[in-house]
């Protein structure tokens, strides 16, 4: 039984080509923050990630906060929210089951208090790395607590890659967690670019889909090992962790090349998949 699985996006922000590929031409470049809505017969109605939302406005007028958005200005209208989105698929928002959290970033999470039914999943490893931090010392891992509903942990399952019951080893993407133990859903480690940061695979109508959220940002970084600039260092969790995900993410790309491999980030990879949700 496989999963129908929508790619849309909630919004963007910009960028600095020569930032995201290191060596390029600078000019501005959209920073697509795109998410999956996800159907299956018996598990329900899931996103991965949760992406934009009106929210960050509202959380970035004042200091510290402010400063995120000055440094990545945010392009979003309200009908780009994942809520939405699912509207727009013929869903309601409390309809959805269960939400997957690649990372805590606010690009990523901006929208989670529009689902009032659904659990949160993500690392044990990237809800510790954010879970105590307020003011400054959260804005420096790109945190935003005010996104996160009030009972957010009691509706958060955290995620041990050591749980017996659940892991299955890949020979090149290790450790994965097996969420429904039918193999229809898998997620890995792909940390680096923030601590505990996970990707999914999933076996669709259309084949297999893995999501890496920003293990890469484009689809160059992963296809040709082109690094973004040394200057992101100052913004990552771990630059040796980062290099060794992005390389795992290379590997399974040649390896397994009818795989849709989806970067959170990438305008050509949207673009090739939903078009129509691109607004020139």
């Amino acid at each position: 039984m496989n999963w129908k699985c929508h790619i849309t996006h909630t919004g963007y922000c910009t960028s600095n080509r020569s930032e995201v590929l290191h060596g390029e031409k600078r000019e501005t470049i959209r920073f697509y923050a795109t998410i999956g809505i996800l159907e299956h017969e018996k598990h329900g109605l899931m996103l991965f990630d949760i992406g934009y939302h009106n929210n960050f406005f509202e959380s970035t007028r004042q200091l510290p906060f402010s400063l995120y958005a000055n440094i990545t200005p945010v392009f979003h209208s309200a009908h780009q929210t994942a809520a939405n989105r699912l509207r727009s698929l013929g869903f309601e928002p409390e309809q959805v089951k269960l939400i997957i959290i690649s990372h805590f970033h606010a690009d990523h999470i901006a929208g989670a208090a529009d689902f009032p039914n659904a659990r949160f999943i993500c690392s044990q490893e990237a809800w510790d790395s954010v879970k105590s931090r307020r003011g400054f010392s959260a804005l420096r891992r790109g945190f935003i607590p005010s996104l996160l509903p009030v009972d957010f942990e009691n509706r958060l399952q955290l995620l041990a890659f050591d749980d017996s019951k659940h892991i299955k080893l890949n020979t090149i993407l290790g450790s994965e967690y097996d969420l429904f133990n039918d193999g229809s859903l898998l997620l890995c480690q792909l940390p680096g670019h923030a601590a505990g940061q996970i990707g999914m695979r999933l076996q669709t109508e259309d084949g297999e889909v893995f999501f890496i959220a920003d293990a890469a940002w484009v689809k160059e970084n992963y296809q040709e090992m082109h690094l973004p600039s040394p200057i992101v260092k100052l913004f990552f969790s771990s630059w040796r962790e980062f290099r060794a995900s992005l390389k795992k993410v290379n590997v399974y790309y040649n390896s397994q090349p009818k795989t849709q491999i989806i970067p959170c980030h990438c305008m050509e990879t949207l673009l090739e998949i939903n078009p129509d949700s691109i607004e020139i």
